[in-house]
């Protein structure tokens, strides 16, 4: 569906409309179910030492054993959620068990810490200098734990929620040299990813988020910087602009979410210029990120239009425009004003016509500048099921509240 052919604006007809939301919800729905779930459901489950198998090639042949706290938490909530949220479906849950089951060989038994990477039977491998893989356990567990009712999952999030906003709030704990000369600083993908947690623990009902959320909300806004209508990767901890080109790189990705993040908050809590804001700098971080030649949405941008440092700056990656979607929907579902229709439907265009992989299903991780795939696993150390899911999951049932 090209956004060319769809008529968005104010003329439109509400059969029109309807009919054009429709349209959407059922390619999103046929992807997620058709394309990406049969992938994860078919090649990911290891049957033979539990857990998920993470280093999956195109076809879904595995080309390594070892796996990552990060895609087990990152998987575990997919299908947690799925089974919650889209249907009861006794095998997506039974999908979740599978890996809850194994996140104890993750578990590091000492200052609340997990293992990084570990074998496929379990045997420690390493442990990171952050909080992000604590982070994303704690998360799949509050998913799980509202999908299986169960107390002692209840009891386990519980744990690892309070253990891993701990270590995420006190970096000292877990970084392996701190030096004298650096700028203590706040960095947007672990404040993203601990609001993302406390989002989880807010529909699981667990006691004493909204407080703890109030201050990593409250974090997250100095990232946000109206006089720039910007989201920056990097600010101090007292809100301040960096030098640099850390203090001025922006990740579109990151920012979309941190925006769409900000907007669902003060609509939460009836902030209107809260809310006001956060759609701004939305808007303004799609259109930011956005490759005016080729389609697509950068990785890394400098604010100031300096070349950006990072090597990898200029690939598309499927995660950064599953956050636009989901994004520009949400934006779309409270305003109803056609330009954020507008936006979805570009973004859904570029994103439906170069990652999905129609032969052997899920989607692609990585394109180049212009757009080629460069990379053609479905599972790696940083890239699994959960981007194309999610995306899909949200964005389906944002539409059906539409239609």
């Amino acid at each position: 569906m090209d956004a060319s052919s769809t008529t968005t604006g104010p003329k439109t007809s509400d059969a029109a409309l309807r009919v054009t939301l429709q349209s959407w919800r059922d390619r999103v729905r046929t992807e997620l179910l058709e394309n990406v779930l049969p992938f994860w459901e078919r090649f990911s489950l290891d049957r033979e030492q539990g857990g998920y198998l993470d280093y999956l090639d195109r076809d879904g042949a595995p080309f390594d054993t070892k796996k990552h706290a990060w895609l087990h938490g990152q998987e575990l909530w997919l299908w947690s959620r799925l089974h919650s949220e889209f249907e009861r479906r006794p095998q997506w849950l039974a999908a979740a068990r599978h890996g809850a089951a194994f996140l104890a060989h993750f578990e590091a038994k000492h200052e609340a810490r997990v293992f990084s990477v570990v074998t496929r039977d379990g045997r420690a491998v390493a442990i990171d200098n952050n909080a992000l893989s604590e982070l994303t356990l704690a998360r799949g567990l509050c998913e799980f734990a509202r999908a299986s009712g169960d107390s002692a999952a209840l009891e386990r999030a519980r744990k690892s929620v309070d253990a891993a906003l701990t270590l995420a709030d006190e970096p000292e704990r877990v970084q392996s040299v701190v030096f004298g000369g650096a700028t203590p600083s706040s960095d947007l993908q672990t404040v993203v990813l601990a609001v993302d947690v406390l989002e989880s623990a807010r529909a699981l009902g667990l006691a004493g988020v909204e407080a703890r959320a109030e201050r990593w909300f409250a974090r997250l806004g100095l990232h946000l910087r109206p006089e720039l209508d910007l989201v920056l990767e990097h600010v101090g901890l007292d809100g301040r602009l960096l030098d640099g080109p850390e203090g001025r790189v922006v990740c579109a990705g990151r920012a979309i979410m941190a925006a769409r993040l900000l907007f669902e908050r003060a609509r939460r809590t009836g902030d209107e210029q809260g809310a006001a804001q956060a759609l701004l700098a939305l808007e303004n971080a799609i259109d930011f990120g956005w490759d005016s030649d080729d389609g697509g949405l950068y990785l890394y941008l400098d604010r100031d239009g300096y070349s950006p440092v990072q090597i990898e700056w200029s690939r598309k990656v499927a995660w950064v425009h599953g956050e636009a979607l989901k994004a520009a929907l949400v934006a779309y579902g409270a305003t109803f004003a056609p330009r954020w229709l507008e936006r979805f439907e570009r973004v859904a265009d570029f994103t439906f016509g170069h990652f999905p992989d129609a032969e052997h299903g899920e989607w692609f991780a990585c394109l180049d500048r212009h757009n080629r795939v460069i990379q053609r696993f479905k599972s790696g150390p940083r890239k699994g099921c959960f981007a194309a899911g999610r995306t899909l999951l949200r964005c389906e049932r944002e539409l059906a509240q539409m239609v």
